[in-house]
């Protein structure tokens, strides 16, 4: 994950320099014009009033549908790079995808990411940049082949809503066709090309034989589900209005406003969406202003979804100048504090659990090849990774259960944290990777406890310093220098932590100023016991 490389800025002047941000802030005000337009246009009464009442609730179903699209997209570009011989696991090319989904978002072009992409594994990897950007331009394709074959198979119910006649739809695609043929008679055919496509015509075969053979089942079928997961991302946005869209219709619909979202565009393709959607909503018979409405808050789930990939750019911004665990460290628990704070302004618990999914996820990827002894991630750890899962649950269920049932499921996945533990030990299986994992589930479960109280009026912000306090510990470093790590896991921690978690539990299942009581109790014995840490940290440091 660590990367050193010089950037291109530096050996550029200012005059480049600024052309580049005009050319940035050219785009962002192009796209924020045709949004605009495309709200005014449409009503912007109309459209304003459906964006009131927006249920967020539906962007916690929105960042699970683009967990499923992140590791579907990961895996994609990790087998077309290794049919194409370049070192690249499900894993690390997953972690990336994050990062580059976020520069799609908020760097011009609406690809842009793509390329940091590239660079970044050209630089990781042994490969240049030729094999790396093919296999790039081969995974992207892959996407559009899939995307495009969907809307194909779609084209009778395009025609039946009146988007465009059966003779324009074949005079297309008889156009389409015969580019294709003339571009391929251009690169294959023509000797006065011989000298400029040595390089270009072996790639094209390899990924036509990548593309176009028995081997590309397996990247189309995951392009097929990737147009699926866009789709239901529609249809998320749509319920999140209250607009109940007609499965006929969105079988149709979503694959042609993902196409006008795949246009090189301005940023991350707002605009041209918001008008596309304008015009094919009211083809399905609906107002033009709903899909104007529908497509910005597309654009903001998917935008607010692809947030997490700032811990990515913490992790390497950190690993600049640390070595060791420290980089995940500090950027997990600057990461989980912002997070914390936007979650109790906002009122949405599941934030906390998004921010640590991802987190845990850029862990367990830096921890390949040494998650146990023996290499293999083992069973002690895949009982962690169910005790992570779990308590994002909680979050999810903060205001729908009550609190016996909180109480009761956060007693379960306290009692795992046990057997994994002693599964490790029994099996030989402890290692460095599985003790952080287990502490940074244990320091979640705290939190998300804390949240759920404070979420529910159990009790006030205070009890949010609870977990928080642990992130504090760890980012205090940074802040302070010490020469002293953090203190070992000690058998006076652990009962402060079971203990404050049973107290917690008791308050959730109690509620009311009882539960207040015991939420009191156990945040003090947090706080006691964190003060002890931090004086043990810096009472030897010293004086500077």
């Amino acid at each position: 994950m660590t990367l050193a490389y010089p950037s291109s800025a530096d050996s550029s002047g200012p005059n480049q320099r600024q052309r580049h941000a005009g050319l940035t802030w050219a785009s962002l005000a192009l796209s924020a014009a045709f949004v605009a337009g495309s709200i005014a246009l449409t009503g912007s009464r109309q459209v304003f009033s459906l964006l009131r009442d927006v249920d967020t609730r539906w962007l916690g179903a929105a960042f699970v549908v683009a967990f499923v699209q992140l590791g579907l997209l990961g895996l994609r570009w990790s087998r077309v790079a290794r049919a194409l011989g370049i070192d690249l696991g499900w894993l690390r090319a997953t972690t990336e995808y994050i990062l580059s989904l976020l520069g799609n978002q908020v760097l011009p072009t609406g690809f842009a990411g793509d390329g940091l992409r590239g660079v970044r594994q050209a630089h990781a990897s042994r490969n240049g940049y030729w094999e790396t950007f093919e296999a790039l331009a081969i995974d992207r394709t892959s996407g559009q082949l899939g995307l495009w074959l969907v809307v194909l198979i779609t084209a009778p119910l395009s025609v039946r809503a009146g988007i465009v006649g059966a003779s324009t739809l074949a005079g297309i695609a008889a156009a389409v066709g015969a580019a294709g043929l003339v571009l391929w008679w251009v690169a294959f055919r023509v000797p006065a090309l011989d000298g400029h496509m040595t390089r270009l015509r072996p790639a094209l075969r390899r990924a036509g034989g990548l593309l176009f053979s028995r081997r590309a089942g397996a990247h189309i079928f995951l392009s097929l589900a990737l147009v699926l997961c866009g789709t239901l991302q529609l249809y998320i946005a749509a319920r999140a209005l209250g607009v109940a869209l007609p499965l006929l219709d969105l079988v149709w619909l979503g694959p042609l406003l993902l196409v006008a979202g795949s246009i090189p565009s301005f940023f991350g393709g707002w605009g041209i969406r918001e008008g596309a959607s304008a015009v094919l909503f009211a083809a399905a018979g609906m107002h033009d202003s709903v899909g104007v409405a529908v497509s910005v808050v597309y654009g903001a789930f998917a935008l607010v979804t692809s947030l997490p990939a700032i811990v990515v750019l913490l992790v390497d911004t950190s690993a600049a100048r640390l070595s060791g665990d420290a980089p995940w460290l500090y950027a997990n628990a600057a990461s989980m504090i912002v997070g914390c704070v936007l979650a109790a302004i906002t009122g949405y618990p599941p934030l906390v659990g998004f921010v640590a999914g991802v987190c845990c996820f850029v862990l367990v990827a830096r921890g390949e090849g040494s998650w146990t002894p023996h290499g293999r991630f083992g069973a002690p750890n895949l009982i962690t990774t169910a005790r992570l899962f779990m308590t994002m649950g909680l979050l999810f269920a903060y205001g729908r259960q009550p609190g016996w049932h909180l109480a009761i499921a956060a007693g379960v996945i306290l009692a795992l944290d046990v057997v994994d533990g002693w599964l490790a030990r029994r099996t030989g299986q402890s290692s460095a990777f599985g003790a952080s994992y287990d502490v940074e589930c244990d320091a979640l479960l705290v939190t998300t406890v804390a949240m759920l109280l404070y979420s529910r009026g159990t009790a006030g912000a205070w009890v949010l310093l609870a977990g928080l306090l642990r992130y504090a510990y760890v980012l205090a470093p940074a802040i302070v220098p010490t020469p002293v790590g953090q203190a070992p896991r000690s058998r006076h921690g652990r009962l402060i932590y079971v203990s404050s978690l049973t107290c917690f539990m008791l308050a959730l299942l109690l509620g009311g100023e009882t539960g207040g009581m015991f939420a009191a109790a156990g945040t003090l014995a947090l706080g006691l016991s964190f003060s002890h840490s931090f004086w043990q940290r810096y009472s030897i440091a010293p004086a500077t």
